[in-house]
């Protein structure tokens, strides 16, 4: 209490030193009370804690006080040229120091000191280029190549010279198409096939002519062509298994076994080529295969009789004298006629005397036996007749089989169905047409006949007796194929 103002006053413990606060607090009075804070020191001090009092701190260079303490000053933060650029700062206790930092400049590129500036570095010069002893070192800006040798390639990626595949990377044109492609180290081979020798070019196959050089193993003939060369065989012969010798070829066996007959008589076979020998009547024709018939009627006018008729058969002849009917003579025109005797009606009746023959004639036909008849030819025409050309008058035609005599009896007689009787082109014509093979030989005696009508009066009739005579000897056989065979 203050005496003279007769009020509370604050009583200053801090001053009258009533405080409580230890050496290392400073005591700050506050109304009714006090608050011990503690004491703080400047940065280059420390307080000491048994006298409370702040004593100066001295560091040793690149340290500083603080807080009391000395402290490492980092001069790599603190001074920004503390090293040259191209060096790198690292702070150490107390001090620091300029080490060489990792490349600054781009790859390929050096820090030159003394300049400042990246310089490209020369790989090659260096020895620090990875190309292999197949390749030069080319030194370029920041970077090397490698100049490969040939049949190499530089690889940008693992900087080395690689292997060239020339028959991957040409696609099948490093060789030619006669050639397989291989590849080695640096280069590529082509390997020719079978019948070809490389070229100059290395690349190229050129065909080995087997023939003229004498390799080919023919027996006869040889025809080169591209890689290789084929055998043939003269005419008349044809190759054998091993396809390069000749067998002959046995035409007669072959034909004998197809069921056809190459010859019509003997076949012979030769080398090469085979004989045919003729029955006897025929002889052979240029084309050394086929037998003509000889005509001993036209060749020979004296081998019959005057009163007889020769007639020309396959492989022979014979000579037959018409022998006319009772009432008829001789046509002095034609010798293979009878005409009606001149006053014969006189001894019998008129009616009967009309229904004779106005006259009768005779004809021979040869024809080989089993002749073809197929689909293709249904039938061969043997003979044809014409009666007067009257258009007023009508006429019938009527054929029947008078006898079929056989050279044996293994022959199978012609019978009336073996023949058609045909209306011809002229309304006044028929023909007789062989529908049917006819084994042989026989001699087949065929009569036709033809009635005359005229206004429905009979007016007369004719009569043709044909003889067939059927050979021994099949028709020859077309050699088409034979031919293709000889020209083999």
């Amino acid at each position: 209490m203050d005496s003279e103002t007769e009020q509370c006053v604050d009583v200053d413990e801090c001053t009258l030193g009533a405080h409580d606060c230890g050496p290392m607090y400073q005591c700050k009075n506050t109304q009714g009370s006090f608050r011990c804070v503690p004491k703080r020191c400047e940065d280059n001090q420390v307080l000491d804690p048994g006298t409370g009092e702040c004593k100066s701190v001295n560091c040793p260079p690149g340290y500083r006080p603080r807080d009391g303490r000395c402290e490492d000053v980092d001069e790599c933060r603190e001074k920004a040229n503390a090293c040259p650029f191209y060096e790198e700062c690292v702070n150490t206790p107390g001090s620091f120091r300029c080490q060489e930092q990792g490349n600054v400049c781009s790859n390929g590129y050096y820090m030159d000191r003394e300049s400042g500036f990246c310089l490209d570095i020369d790989e090659c010069q260096r020895g620090t280029h990875t190309c292999a002893s197949i390749a030069d070192c080319i030194n370029l800006p920041g970077m090397y190549r490698c100049k490969c040798a040939a049949g190499f390639e530089f690889n940008e990626y693992t900087m080395r010279c690689e292997d060239i595949d020339e028959c991957i990377k040409f696609s099948g044109h490093a060789c030619s198409l006669q050639a397989d492609c291989v590849n080695s180290i640096g280069s590529y081979q082509c390997i020719c096939k079978p019948g070809f020798s490389l070229a100059a070019d290395n690349r190229s196959c050129d065909d080995i002519n087997e023939c003229e050089l004498g390799i080919a193993k023919c027996q006869q003939k040889c025809i080169n062509s591209p890689g290789s060369y084929q055998c043939i065989c003269d005419r008349g012969y044809q190759l054998g298994i091993d396809e390069a010798t000749c067998e002959d070829i046995d035409e007669c066996k072959i034909w004998a076994k197809s069921g056809n007959e190459l010859c019509m008589g003997k076949c012979i076979n030769t080398p090469g080529s085979f004989l045919c020998t003729c029955p006897e009547g025929y002889q052979v024709m240029s084309d050394g295969i086929t037998c003509k018939d000889i005509d001993e009627c036209s060749e020979n006018s004296n081998l019959c009789d005057i009163d007889q008729i020769c007639i020309n058969l396959l492989g022979s002849f014979k000579c037959e004298r018409i022998e006319c009917p009772r009432n008829y003579i001789p046509d002095r025109t034609f010798k293979n006629r009878c005409l009606k005797k001149p006053g014969h009606c006189e001894n019998m009746l008129l009616e009967r005397c009309k229904k004779l023959p106005i006259h009768i004639s005779w004809q021979h036909i040869a024809i080989p036996k089993q002749v073809n008849i197929s689909l293709h030819r249904t039938s061969v025409t043997l003979f044809s007749m014409k009666g007067p050309p009257n258009q007023d008058s009508s006429m019938q035609f009527e054929l029947r089989l008078v006898s079929a005599k056989q050279g044996s009896d293994s022959v199978t007689p012609a019978i009336r169905a073996n023949f058609l009787l045909q209306k011809g082109e002229d309304h006044n014509s028929a023909i007789i047409a062989l529908r049917d093979s006819l084994d042989g030989p026989q001699e087949v005696h065929l009569e036709l006949t033809l009635r005359l009508t005229t206004n429905g009066q009979f007016n007369g009739k004719y009569v043709a007796n044909l003889l067939v005579f059927v050979s021994q000897y099949r028709p020859q056989t077309q050699h088409s194929r034979l031919h293709r065979i000889r020209r083999l």
